[in-house]
């Protein structure tokens, strides 16, 4: 497909759409080409309507170079007011890099007005981080550790299991599988924040870290359920959330084949990816971290006994549920409701506070919230984790009283349900062609918050 480069959006029209985002195949690199050419970046970092060469500092930055490197020659807005909690300290280096005034208006709808929505509640965050236990994030790094302490030694067993009783073999790999998925979710507590060899074991599932840093951090995270979040249109045609007028009807049926969609997706997306790798294809290359899945098969038919081949036939069935469980927690974590805010409705207004439109794309799941072990395995605290992607998730549920407190002085809502209703919501998504009107909204009433 060519790319129309005067599309526009159709939520906030008077910005571009994303000119690769409907052009197969759909990668991450890709998207961050696109926003090279849509940014007015100049080439180089652009923050709000200033130009800043940060090459220097690529080396130095406390996060990693990753960061830097990736989205040179796009605007990174969003991505530094959100990964900066402590205001003041990230500010103060720019002038150091600062170049010249962008010549063209930001492609994006979102504000960050010093005294609006998020602005003022990150302020209060700040304050509240202070006087949270300092080692605080040992408690992530321990369930971690232990979650991969714990697949190691199941993955062998798994196999062992299936030469002795083909039931226990069987009921081993699905409990193998949700394993996997714990641990990768839990994994991807640290990719979001400062390189760390934890991150790594996000590649275990055959997804890859680093594109994820991309299509959910840098895309999702701060784009989240615009035309520029990139991980709804890696879903698309067999998965359409966007609500269309002119949606097929076999794409509303994706409310009930979806889990087919969700057992094959870590397998897919490896596979997609070395190909795309090997060829080099759209800007993907692949690195040793690719070769991370593939040590699994290995260490299961070692450490069992059983023979090669049917070593990767339990790694593949693993893979497939651990796809299926990863998938499901991540498409209900609260993005994916039918009462959600998606491209194609109507937004609060033509510029946003981006703190509120983050409330806008969430229901949380109120049994997850302020539970660290399931926030951590099961996409739990997910507002907040979306307001501030930077923090731990054994921080979060300090932060609640000051959010709670926060939407009720601007005249907003922390939304919640449960998970059940959440997976019946994600399919009336699916189904959903009509728009939702959230010009003039008004706070509803939704299920209280225990923590």
């Amino acid at each position: 497909m060519t790319p129309d480069p005067d599309k526009r959006q159709i939520s906030f029209p008077k910005l571009k759409y994303p000119i690769t985002r409907d052009i197969e195949p759909r990668t991450a690199q890709q998207w961050l080409a696109g926003k090279q050419i849509q940014d007015g970046a100049e080439g180089l970092w652009r923050i709000h309507d200033d130009i800043y060469d940060l090459t220097d500092f690529v080396s130095s930055h406390p996060g990693g170079s990753q960061w830097l490197e990736f989205t040179k020659g796009t605007d990174i807005t969003e991505a530094f007011e959100t990964h900066h909690i402590n205001s003041g300290v990230a500010e103060a280096l720019l002038p150091k890099y600062f170049i010249k005034k962008a010549t063209t208006s930001r492609n994006s709808p979102f504000t960050f007005k010093e005294n609006g929505f998020y602005k003022t509640l990150k302020a209060k965050v700040a304050v509240v981080l202070k006087d949270i236990p300092k080692d605080i994030r040992k408690k992530s790094d321990n369930v971690t550790d232990l979650l991969l302490i714990c697949f190691i030694t199941a993955s062998p067993l798994c196999c062992w299991l299936w030469s002795k009783n083909l039931m226990y073999g069987a009921a081993s790999t699905l409990f193998l599988g949700m394993l996997l998925s714990s641990l990768t979710i839990s994994a991807h507590n640290y990719f979001h924040r400062s390189d760390s060899w934890r991150m790594y074991l996000y590649n275990f599932s055959g997804f890859s870290y680093s594109d994820w840093r991309i299509s959910h951090a840098m895309s999702h995270h701060l784009h989240t359920n615009t035309a520029n979040d990139i991980e709804l249109s890696m879903l698309e045609p067999f998965l359409l959330y966007l609500p269309r007028s002119d949606k097929p009807l076999w794409a509303q049926m994706g409310a009930f084949y979806y889990p087919v969609i969700f057992v094959f997706l870590s397998l897919g997306e490896m596979l997609r990816n070395t190909v795309l790798g090997l060829l080099n294809i759209s800007g993907k290359k692949l690195f040793w971290d690719n070769l991370i899945p593939f040590m699994t098969p290995i260490w299961m038919w070692w450490g069992s006994g059983l023979s090669l081949p049917w070593a990767i036939v339990v790694w593949l069935a693993t893979m497939m549920s651990c796809s299926f469980f990863f998938t499901v927690f991540g498409l209900t974590a609260g993005h994916h409701s039918h009462t959600n805010f998606f491209e194609g409705d109507v937004p609060r207004e033509e510029f946003i506070d981006w703190g509120i439109h983050q409330l806008d794309t969430i229901v949380e799941r109120v049994e997850y919230a302020g539970n660290h072990f399931k926030s951590l395995t099961r996409f739990g605290d997910h507002a907040l984790h979306h307001l501030f992607p930077t923090l731990d998730h054994a921080e979060l549920k300090f932060l609640y009283p000051t959010l709670i407190e926060h939407c009720e002085k601007y005249e907003t809502q922390l939304r919640m349900n449960t998970f059940y209703t959440a997976l019946i919501s994600k399919s009336k998504q699916l189904i959903r062609k009509r728009p939702n009107n959230f010009r003039n909204k008004k706070p509803a009433v939704s299920d209280k918050l225990h923590i």
